[in-house]
């Protein structure tokens, strides 16, 4: 009797613990993976023309307010061809394992003033410290708090919570944070393999989809309905995206990259 029990014993503690593992694998197969060094770059096209280039890099890894936080930047550049457009943006966040953001920098116009601008959120007081400098005049700087009353996504981290989700099947309610405001943002994560192809690369390439609505207008004149594909390995690379800006609609497609495997995507 006593070996009876022992023996089933074993056999319930064995099965616990491969059912663990097994869990524990199948979790780390789908976490996203961040990858310091990584640069994405992206081409804009409105119809046959070429808007301009984007350009996603993750710097660095490091510790900030206890938590683990990605050092990331973008920059956005108007072909200057163009003589109807010229933008040059550059826009700095340090985003947490979770895709929240606790410091944003950037360039900013607003109220037709334009600021540098700092914002550090403080999830333990529940406070965004903001400080802003008008880029004309240095000596005009705004220091104010804000309410950190619920989780907001700056538009970097926005770009990482896509990717970080992207292969879960689910609908959101975000809010955004540009330019010292708040937006509401609905995002529709299906879930779900499809077959694309972008120029950068000869074959098709199997990709998430999400798509979804802004409900307010931020840089370049972005708002309303959106879609984008992203690459089913665990970078979950974003690999092209329609949107609307202020000519209409653009398509954005990767065509550069580095620390990225598209061969990786395949398997």
């Amino acid at each position: 009797m006593i070996f009876k029990f022992v023996f089933r014993k074993s056999i319930c503690v064995f099965t616990l613990a491969f059912i663990l593992s097994t869990s524990s694998v199948l979790a780390n197969k789908h976490q996203f993976q961040w990858q310091v060094g990584e640069e994405l770059v992206y081409k804009v096209n409105w119809l046959f023309i070429r808007l301009g280039t984007l350009k996603i890099q993750v710097l660095d890894k490091l510790t900030m307010d206890g938590s683990t936080v990605y050092h990331t930047k973008m920059f956005i550049d108007s072909n200057p061809l163009l003589l109807f457009v010229n933008i040059h943006s550059v826009y700095e966040s340090y985003i947490n394992e979770d895709f929240y953001p606790h410091l944003f920098l950037a360039e900013e116009k607003i109220k037709g003033v334009t600021y540098w601008t700092k914002y550090r959120f403080n999830y333990a007081d529940s406070v965004i410290y903001v400080k802003m400098t008008n880029t004309e005049d240095t000596t005009e700087v705004i220091v104010k708090q804000l309410p950190l009353d619920e989780r907001l996504q700056d538009g970097m981290s926005l770009v990482f919570y896509a990717r970080g989700n992207v292969h879960l099947q689910k609908k959101k309610k975000l809010t955004a944070f540009y330019e010292a405001q708040k937006g509401k943002l609905d995002i529709n994560i299906r879930g779900k393999k499809r077959k694309i192809q972008i120029a950068a690369i000869n074959s098709s390439l199997p990709a998430y989809e999400l798509d979804g609505k802004a409900h307010f207008k931020a840089i370049a004149g972005f708002g309303g309905y959106y879609r984008g594909w992203f690459s089913t390995d665990n970078q979950r690379v974003p690999l092209k995206a329609e949107m609307k800006v202020f000519v209409g609609k653009v398509k954005i497609e990767l065509e550069k990259w580095k620390n990225w495997d598209p061969i990786q995507n395949d398997k």
